[in-house]
């Protein structure tokens, strides 16, 4: 500390408080001024706490302190006994936010914030995550090392109630997460910004497509301003881990719950009904889905030509990365219906 350069009305009186940290010197003075230059001349000296009332001699009592208020907050109360004198500091506006600790550096006449667990920025200002109920909140989260802003959904907005962990949009009218894509076999991200917003049409792939384990998965399909939802309970350890391999993993929501997502216009073939993670008819060039499920005409699923899921291909119509096509003898005619798809872990 630089004491030499600093004069008394650096600092500031607070009457009737008590610093109680390490002192560095007791002494006793006439008034508050040999007090101040008590402290000036002990560089270890950052504030003192100066009695209200003068002793028997006619003097009064004088601690010189290793560490200010800023720094020591929970050591600073209110006593009828002392008045506490303090260096103004950049700490004196609590610039730390979340319960953060200030910490000046009067040399250099800034500061740093001391955060609390959960918090961090300049002034403690972000949190890595936030536990809240019925709000939609952007939160940093610590996604493969990386800080990432993502748009947590809390409350039951459509998949009941806790938070949940966005993991891709994607537009049923864009190739981006066809079927065929390799973003559903890499760890790669796409348009990061994507999932800083809520259910709109910008599309998306986040780090926890491959690095967020899950109970639950909510699926969400969006045509004009309806969306629709539904759940599958389903364990791993990620997305990725259920799809990168191309491997079938199926699922038991059964074919009205899927035709749910699209709604009273939903259309599907009888057969098969193939449903969960990579299902794939039998034959090449048929109706797929990474999620979803596929069915046919005939008794068998090798030759699919209905659909409804997310991250979809093959005929007919293999423009539809995402929704419902539906072609000979559906239950419901014929059906091309592109969709916005909103994928969330729990």
């Amino acid at each position: 500390m630089y004491h030499h350069s600093l004069r008394q009305d650096v600092f500031i009186k607070d009457e009737y408080h008590y610093l109680n940290v390490s002192k560095v010197g007791t002494f006793t003075a006439y008034d508050s001024l040999d007090c101040t230059f008590e402290c000036l001349g002990n560089p270890s000296c950052l504030s003192f706490n100066l009695a209200a009332y003068k002793g028997a001699d006619g003097k009064l009592r004088c601690e010189l302190l290793s560490s200010e208020k800023y720094s020591n907050p929970e050591e600073y109360k209110r006593n009828e006994s002392f008045h506490h004198f303090s260096i103004k500091t950049p700490c004196m506006s609590s610039p730390c936010q979340n319960g953060g600790t200030c910490v000046a550096n009067y040399k250099y006449h800034s500061f740093d914030c001391r955060c609390k667990e959960g918090f961090y920025g300049e002034f403690c200002e972000k949190d890595f995550i936030v536990y809240r109920l019925n709000v939609t909140q952007l939160v940093t989260l610590l996604l493969d090392s990386k800080l990432v802003s993502v748009l947590c959904h809390f409350g039951n907005f459509g998949c009941g109630d806790g938070g949940w962990t966005p993991v891709m949009k994607m537009d049923g009218n864009k190739q981006t997460f066809h079927y065929d894509t390799s973003f559903w076999r890499n760890k790669e991200t796409f348009n990061l910004d994507g999932g800083k917003t809520r259910f709109d049409s910008q599309e998306t792939k986040l780090p926890s497509y491959w690095n967020t384990s899950f109970s639950k998965i909510c699926l969400g399909m969006k045509i004009g301003q309806q969306i629709r939802f539904i759940v599958v309970n389903q364990q791993a350890n990620s997305l990725y881990s259920l799809i990168a391999d191309g491997q079938y993993r199926n699922t038991s929501l059964g074919r009205d719950t899927w035709k749910s997502l699209i709604g009273s216009n939903a259309s599907l073939q009888e057969n098969c009904n193939k449903e969960g993670f990579n299902a794939v008819s039998g034959k090449p060039g048929y109706s797929k889905a990474r999620i979803g499920i596929i069915n046919n005409n005939q008794d068998d699923c090798a030759s699919c030509n209905s659909k409804i899921g997310f991250g979809t291909g093959g005929r007919p119509d293999g423009s539809n990365s995402c929704g419902n096509v539906a072609e000979l003898y559906p239950d419901n005619g014929n059906k091309h219906i592109k969709t916005m798809g909103y994928i969330l872990v729990q």
